[in-house]
């Protein structure tokens, strides 16, 4: 489902939006009121969260546009006006809800799940493709009624193709309406995800996605030049074990119903330009974070740096990540869990000595953060730990200067290397050889 948010304080609605993303939403942002009132009219929404005090245009002024121009439209008043004339004002204008600021996000996504079930009709609410049926309000995915786990983006392209059943849906229309961006003929952002559906090679999540969407693709008829032109047998039972799902792979392979991956799939594409759209997409995803500072991604001789900033994730001196930073590290691995580049985790420092109850010094402390970042990615998310390396280079490699505050804040950070295939060869190399030199 799309949210608007009309919020001009950039911390919060960058906060209100990374929430609402790590729940299957998708959300864009307007900053002002005649920016929001344009959006509203223009784009087909199914929830607007309005801040009242909006430069250029008033909130109250955009809610009376709003309902004219689209009466069922939810809309809930998020705003610092508490006294009880606003609220009146506001609900009697044709506000659905009112929240005061300051307020728990776990309350303002409870009102708007709240809203959307009243909103949308149980048939609206509840998508079904044969024994495929996703709830686009609870945000569940489920075939011949067991669960599909799926990241946000997956949900929101199931959820976009089963909307559309009948209808032919362009990769355009794909990048607009689930990954919020301007088409350009150059991405293959959705070559990606559909390769990946498409394949049936992803022995981990074969039985979570890929049956799941392919089942979607033949009901529908879209994407009719895919390479899944003959039906899959969809009595086969859901693959809920390794065993199982390679399985059913060699059975539909055998018969002839698994054809080979396109010759234009993401294999053939150029590294930089995947990498590119990967930049693209991780900046996407991180936007809020970015704002804050909190990360930053870079291009490197080795790849693409993803770095994430001690106050955004660490408590000092701490191994620890922060509650509130797991849905970015979500976000972060739902777009890395489709590929299948090397990772490099590498904990860092500045050059302040670090001697604490627990951890007795700067490179102990950069080797627990990465290892600790690589476990949350192998038992949080199922990475395979052969993609997956860990170093802990403490004060010896920083970004900026240690000479003040604000550089070393810098300097103490995790970052994630996404390495190209040329240095995760040398990496590779590197450890074998040490291995084999190693003495017994």
């Amino acid at each position: 489902m799309r949210i608007l948010i009309a919020e001009d304080d950039t911390a919060l609605a960058g906060f209100v939006r990374q929430g609402l993303q790590g729940e299957h939403y998708t959300v864009d942002v307007a900053e002002d009121g005649e920016q929001a009132r344009a959006m509203g009219s223009d784009t087909e929404y199914d929830l607007v969260i309005l801040d009242l005090n909006l430069p250029r245009l008033d909130g109250v002024a955009v809610l009376r546009h709003l309902r004219l121009r689209r009466p069922s439209l939810p809309v809930l008043v998020l705003t610092l006006r508490s006294r009880v004339e606003d609220r009146v004002q506001c609900l009697d204008i044709g506000a659905d809800d009112y929240l005061p600021k300051p307020f728990s996000f776990s309350e303002l996504s409870a009102r708007i799940r709240a809203l959307l079930r009243r909103s949308h009709l149980p048939s609206e609410s509840v998508l079904a493709v044969e024994d495929l049926k996703l709830d686009r309000v609870e945000h569940r995915a489920e075939r011949a009624g067991r669960r599909i786990d799926l990241t946000s983006k997956e949900f929101a392209l199931l959820e976009y193709l089963m909307r559309n059943s009948g209808r032919q849906v362009s990769r355009a229309m794909i990048i607009e309406h689930v990954w919020n961006l301007t088409y350009d003929t150059a991405t293959n952002v959705v070559d990606v995800y559909i390769n990946y559906a498409s394949s049936q090679v992803d022995r981990r999540k074969v039985g979570k996605l890929s049956l799941a969407i392919q089942v979607a693709f033949q009901e529908m008829g879209v994407f009719p030049a895919s390479t899944t032109q003959v039906p899959l047998d969809v009595n086969s039972p859901m693959p809920f074990s390794t065993v199982q799902a390679i399985e059913n792979v060699e059975r539909s392979t055998e018969l002839g119903r698994v054809s080979s991956q396109p010759t234009d799939s993401l294999a053939g594409a150029s590294e930089e330009t995947d990498l590119a759209t990967l930049k693209s997409e991780l900046e996407q995803a991180l936007h809020g974070e970015i704002a804050l500072r909190e990360v930053s991604i870079r291009r490197e001789t080795e790849g693409l740096v993803v770095s994430l900033r001690e106050f955004g994730f660490f408590d000092s001196g701490s191994a620890t990540i922060k509650p509130q930073a797991l849905p970015a590290l979500d976000r972060i691995a739902s777009i890395l869990a489709i590929r299948t580049c090397k990772l490099r985790i590498e904990g860092h420092t500045d050059n302040v000595p670090i001697h604490t109850a627990l951890i007795h010094s700067n490179w102990e402390l950069s080797t627990a953060r990465a290892t600790k970042l690589i476990q949350i990615l192998i038992v949080r998310h199922r990475f395979a730990p052969e993609r997956l390396s860990a170093a802990g280079y403490a004060e010896y490699h920083p970004v900026t200067s240690n000479l003040t505050a604000q550089g070393r804040a810098q300097n103490r950070r995790v970052d994630i290397v996404i390495l190209t295939a040329q240095a995760a060869r040398v990496t590779s190399s590197a450890s074998s050889t040490a291995l084999q030199t190693s003495p017994p």
